[in-house]
């Protein structure tokens, strides 16, 4: 049992499920702008609807325009929604990393421990070429 191993699927793990949860966060508040955007606009659009023209009607509708009392009961729980959905993504995503961490931590066996630490430092490695740098990645998009 290496303590590198150790160290590295602990840090592997806490960084994973730091990036899930700001995922998580990310998703909630797209969730909740989108729900909130949709409700103003279903109320702008039905309050300027009317099968005749009233003057109480008219306020009546303003009023409802104005306070969108059905917006507070749907966006708490789009919140939510949203939330769990980035939980859902960044967990699937983080997969392979959760699997190599746990062995790496829990592994009796020195060598599968290293094995699994290093398969960890090639998965980083990638990512971060991949996605830090434009290496791989098509750049000619305006050609």
């Amino acid at each position: 049992m290496t303590i590198i191993s150790k160290a590295t699927g602990g840090l592997s793990l806490v960084s994973c499920i730091r990036d899930i949860h700001k995922t998580a966060v990310i998703y909630s508040n797209n969730q909740y702008a989108k729900t909130s955007s949709d409700s103003f606009l279903s109320c702008a659009i039905g309050a300027q609807k009317a099968n005749r023209i009233s003057a109480k009607d008219a306020s009546r509708k303003n009023w409802l325009l104005k306070h969108n009392f059905l917006g507070a009961i749907k966006e708490p729980f789009a919140k939510v929604g949203g939330y769990l959905k980035g939980v859902g993504m960044g967990i699937l995503r983080y997969l392979p990393n959760f699997a190599l961490g746990g062995v790496a931590i829990l592994s009796k066996n020195k060598k599968l421990a290293n094995i699994s630490a290093l398969g960890l430092g090639i998965m980083e490695a990638w990512d971060f070429l991949k996605n830090s740098t434009s290496i791989f990645q098509r750049t000619d998009y305006l050609k």
